[in-house]
C-alpha cells in the first residue's frame, strides 16, 4: 500500500528561503523515490467560484500583485475578528488540478509531487492566529493522508494524522538579536511545536543537542537526517568559465565567493573587514537574496565597493539573487568559498562547495564542523584577525587548495549526507 504524505510548499515559491527551500525540495524528491505519494500544500490567496476548479492552478502558481500590510489586514478583517472571538482555527485544503500546466521552468525549481493542494492564505493566517491566541490552525486534508511533514516552524497541524516538524535551528532562542521577533512569538512557536509535535526532525547533531537542552525535548522524539543534497547540476567547465567571464566579468579562479542571504548571522561585516585586512588581490563576490536587518551590511558593501572603484579595483561586489545555473557556475569557477556564519543549523553552501571540489573557509561553530569535517578551513567567526590570516593563506597556497579539493568530494558523498538517515 502506498503511503500518502502531506508536506508544505511554504518555501517553494519564495526566492529568499534558500536553505529551507532546498531542504523541502529534496525532501519531496526523496519521499517520492522511496515510493510515497506526495501531496504539496500551498497557501496562495485563491477564489473558488461555484466549486469550479478552472483557474485554480493559475492562481496558485501565477504572480501575485504586491500589496501592502494594511491591504492584507483589510482583506483578512473577517478572519481577524473570528480569531479574536476564539474562532478561525480550522482551514480546508482543496485539490488543485495541474493537468496541462507546465511547471518545469520555475526558478527556483518546483519538486516532483503527485498532488497539489491549496488552503487560502493558510501560512499568513496561521502566523496571525498564533500571534493572537497562541493556537495552531487545524487543517482538513482531502484524501487518505497518512502523515504531515512541516518543513519549517509553522503553526499548523493536519487533523487526524501524525504531524512531523523540522526545526533547522534555534536561532530565535540562542541569537534573538539576529531576528525580528515581535513579543518573542517565534520563541513561543518553537516551544509549542516541541510540545505538540508527534516527532521532530533536525539537520545536525548540534541542532539536536540544542533542541534537547533548550526546549526540554526527549532524545527519542528527535531524529537527525542532515540535509541530503542531490548531485549539483555541474556545468561543463568551458561553459561555466564563459558564463562567469561574459556575464560577471571575472576570470575563473580569480575571485572568492560568498553564498547566502544577507542577514545578521551570516557575519558579512566581519567577513568584509577580514577580506580587506587580508590584502588579497582578488575580489569577493556576494551572491544571495536580501534577508532581514541588512541595511548595515548593504551600507558597508556599498562603501567598500565605491572606494574600490575609485582605486580601480572591484574588491567587493554584491550580485543579488541569481538563477541556480549561474550560482553553480560561479561556485564551480571560484578560487574558494567563504562562509564564516556565526551559526548554522546545517550550512548548505559548504556542502555544495565540497561536492564540486571547491576549497572552502567556514566557521568552527554550530553544525559547520560536522558538515566540513577535515575538508575545509575552520575559523572562529568572531576573530577577524584569524579570518584574515586564513583568507590570505587560502588565496595564496595552491597546495592547500589542492588538498581541500581532494578531500571535499568524499566528505560530501559520505552516507553522512547523501541519504536520509532516519
Amino acid at each position: 500500500m502506498v503511503t500518502s504524505v502531506l508536506m508544505d510548499g511554504a518555501h517553494f515559491l519564495s526566492k529568499t528561503a534558500t536553505g529551507i527551500g532546498s531542504y523541502a525540495r529534496t525532501l519531496a524528491a526523496t519521499l517520492r523515490e522511496s515510493g510515497c505519494h506526495v501531496a504539496v500544500l500551498h497557501g496562495r490567496r485563491v477564489q473558488v467560484r461555484n466549486e469550479s476548479p478552472l483557474g485554480l492552478a493559475a492562481q496558485v502558481f501565477g504572480n501575485e500583485p504586491r500589496i501592502g500590510r494594511r491591504t492584507r489586514l483589510l482583506r483578512d478583517a473577517s478572519f481577524i475578528l473570528r480569531a479574536a472571538a476564539g474562532g478561525g482555527r480550522r482551514s480546508r485544503a482543496v485539490n488543485v488540478p495541474i493537468d496541462g500546466v507546465d511547471l518545469s521552468a520555475f526558478e527556483p525549481t518546483l519538486p516532483p509531487c503527485d498532488q497539489v493542494l491549496n488552503a487560502h492564505a493558510i501560512f499568513e493566517r496561521a502566523h496571525r492566529l498564533f500571534a493572537m491566541k497562541e493556537r495552531f490552525i487545524e487543517l482538513e486534508v482531502p484524501g487518505a493522508c497518512k502523515a504531515a511533514h512541516w518543513t519549517a516552524p509553522l503553526a499548523i497541524k493536519a487533523r487526524g494524522v501524525p504531524n512531523i516538524y523540522t526545526l533547522h535551528d534555534l536561532i530565535p532562542l540562542q541569537f534573538p538579536h539576529f531576528v525580528i521577533d515581535i513579543a518573542g512569538r517565534s520563541v513561543q512557536l518553537h516551544a509549542a511545536i516541541a510540545r505538540q509535535a508527534d516527532h521532530i526532525i533536525t539537520v545536525s547533531e548540534a541542532s539536536k543537542r540544542h533542541i534537547v537542552e533548550l526546549l526540554d525535548v526527549r532524545d527519542d522524539r528527535i531524529s537527525v537526517t542532515y540535509q541530503p543534497v542531490p548531485g549539483l547540476p555541474k556545468i561543463a567547465q568551458e561553459d561555466a568559465e564563459r558564463l562567469v567571464e561574459t556575464v560577471y566579468g571575472v576570470k575563473p579562479r580569480a575571485y572568492a565567493l560568498f553564498l547566502g542571504a544577507i542577514e545578521p548571522k551570516k557575519n558579512l561585516k566581519r567577513l568584509i573587514e577580514a577580506f580587506l585586512l587580508s590584502g588579497v588581490d582578488i575580489p569577493l563576490l556576494i551572491s544571495g537574496p536580501l534577508g532581514w536587518l541588512y541595511k548595515g551590511d548593504l551600507a558597508l558593501i556599498d562603501a567598500v565597493a565605491r572606494h574600490a572603484r575609485d582605486a580601480g579595483q572591484p574588491l567587493v561586489r554584491r550580485l543579488g539573487y541569481l538563477p541556480r545555473r549561474h550560482v553553480v557556475a560561479l561556485l564551480q569557477c571560484a578560487r574558494f568559498l567563504v562562509f564564516p556564519s556565526i551559526y548554522e543549523g546545517f550550512g548548505l553552501p559548504v556542502l555544495e562547495a565540497m561536492q564540486l571540489g571547491v576549497p572552502a573557509l567556514t566557521s568552527n561553530t554550530g553544525s559547520l564542523p560536522e558538515v566540513a569535517g577535515e575538508a575545509a578551513v575552520l575559523v572562529d567567526p568572531l576573530n577577524v584577525a584569524e579570518m584574515a590570516r586564513e583568507i590570505k593563506r587560502l588565496a595564496s597556497d595552491s597546495d592547500l587548495r589542492a588538498e581541500l579539493t581532494r578531500r571535499g568530494p568524499p566528505q560530501a558523498a559520505s552516507p553522512f549526507y547523501s541519504r536520509w538517515t532516519a
